[in-house]
């Protein structure tokens, strides 16, 4: 029981601090109609993390931040007239109070968890900053920010568990999944079954065990999400969170450079498709990504001499194999099978595809093809990943690797699924 409390207390401090005042200094905006309760959670986490990554490079009290943390959402009392607890708060607070409790149930780290993460997670429990990351076990040059926020959450706990900073992961999680639902009173019933649906095609209990694989999954959802409110209603406060979760997301896991890249891939072909104007706004957006890969590649050159380049060993192979039939044939075969295993693994893939099927030559089906060609270029990029590997082991890398690439980038499908659900039950909202 004492465990429950414990628990319930960590989930209640996570959607409490992310109900920060920075949003409510807008109350008087026209645009703030647009953002529902889960909206505005979401947009003071992006500001949040980002606060974690700059303290994440000085040696920082936990405490002392815990507890200004725990103090800031009560300014909002002078920008709004009450601090509502509603439906959404609700629901958000029992999914991840459900799905914490089965993780401290199975006290399990799994292999990269327990043979990088973990490591880089005491770094910071035990109150040492990035600096010290050469000095611990591991591959330095894997990013850091997601066992920061980890080591924050177990350090503010009533209970000395690992388990309960990955709390965490599970708000994120919950956060992207009910963001995409916008959860309301109206037709409750309804998107609570929605809900159910897209937790159930979307969860891995595997990869709650200490993986980084939901924080990415998670922050590319808000990523694009936000993406989309900005295309719908041509407002710019909206890249606000996309820039910062851009940000942040380069700091979880060294693919998600890659897959931010890919992003903006999507944002030209969705223009190109729609014939719509490039905007200023997006082009300085893509050169601030630029500037936050820089950073962060100098940073771990600078104090590391390393480079983000893939596993530990990864290595381009001869340039002269690549155009040898027996080479091609030999990567080609095993690395396609095992890319078509694991879209068939995750379950969000497969509801997808039906949603491809049913949406073909429909009116709207120019909403489903820019989601469509982000994955065909995430597929190629994964494939060459392994094609050019020049390691003995690449098969290894490859059969544990692939199904979490591709499940990263898996929770942004969830938007077009919800997008054909929802209007296919016709919501009243």
């Amino acid at each position: 029981m004492i465990e429950i409390l414990n628990i319930s207390f960590l989930v209640f401090v996570m959607i409490w601090i992310t109900s920060l005042p920075i949003i409510s200094f807008f109350k008087n905006k026209k645009f703030l109609k647009f953002f529902s309760t889960i909206e505005k959670n979401t947009i003071n986490l992006s500001f949040l993390l980002n606060f974690f990554l700059i303290i994440s490079f000085f040696e920082v009290n936990f405490s002392l931040i815990f507890y200004i943390l725990l103090f800031l959402p009560l300014i909002n009392i002078f920008f709004v007239s009450k601090i509502n607890l509603n439906t959404q708060h609700i629901v958000l607070f029992f999914i991840i109070l459900i799905l914490s409790t089965s993780i401290s149930s199975a006290l399990v780290l799994e292999w990269d968890a327990a043979s990088v993460w973990i490591y880089r997670v005491k770094n910071f429990f035990y109150g040492n900053s990035f600096f010290n990351l050469p000095n611990i076990p591991g591959v330095v040059s894997y990013p850091h920010l997601g066992t920061y926020v980890w080591s924050f959450f177990w350090h503010n706990s009533f209970f000395d568990a690992e388990y309960t900073g990955r709390i965490f992961y599970i708000f994120s999680y919950s956060l992207s999944i009910l963001i995409i639902i916008n959860f309301t009173k109206n037709d409750f019933l309804e998107k609570l079954i929605l809900t159910l649906l897209l937790f159930t095609i979307s969860l891995d209990y595997y990869l709650l065990s200490g993986y980084q694989e939901y924080l990415v999954f998670s922050y590319l959802i808000f990523i694009f999400y936000f993406y989309e409110k900005y295309i719908n209603y041509q407002n710019i406060i909206f890249l606000i969170p996309v820039g910062l979760f851009i940000n942040v997301i380069i700091w979880i896991k060294n693919e998600a450079t890659f897959f931010v890249l890919f992003f903006f891939l999507f944002v030209c072909f969705q223009h190109f498709i729609n014939k719509l104007r490039a905007r200023n706004e997006l082009i300085i957006l893509f050169f601030i990504f630029i500037i936050s890969v820089s950073i962060k590649y100098h940073l771990f050159y600078s104090f590391f001499d390393v480079i983000n380049s893939g596993w530990q060993g990864y290595r381009i192979n001869n340039y002269s194999k690549f155009i040898q039939l027996n080479y091609f044939f030999d990567r080609s075969f095993p690395i396609i099978l095992s890319i078509i295993i694991a879209l068939v693994k995750c379950k969000t893939y497969l509801v997808f595809f039906l949603v491809v099927i049913l949406l073909y030559n429909k009116k709207n089906n120019n909403y489903i093809k820019p989601f469509l060609f982000f994955l065909i270029i995430n597929i190629i990029f994964i494939f060459l990943i392994y094609y050019f590997a020049n390691d003995p082991a690449w098969k290894h890398y490859m059969a544990t690797t692939v199904d979490r690439l591709l499940f990263q980038i898996s929770g942004i499908f969830l938007i077009p699924i919800t997008f054909y659900l929802k209007d296919l039950i016709k919501f009243k909202n």
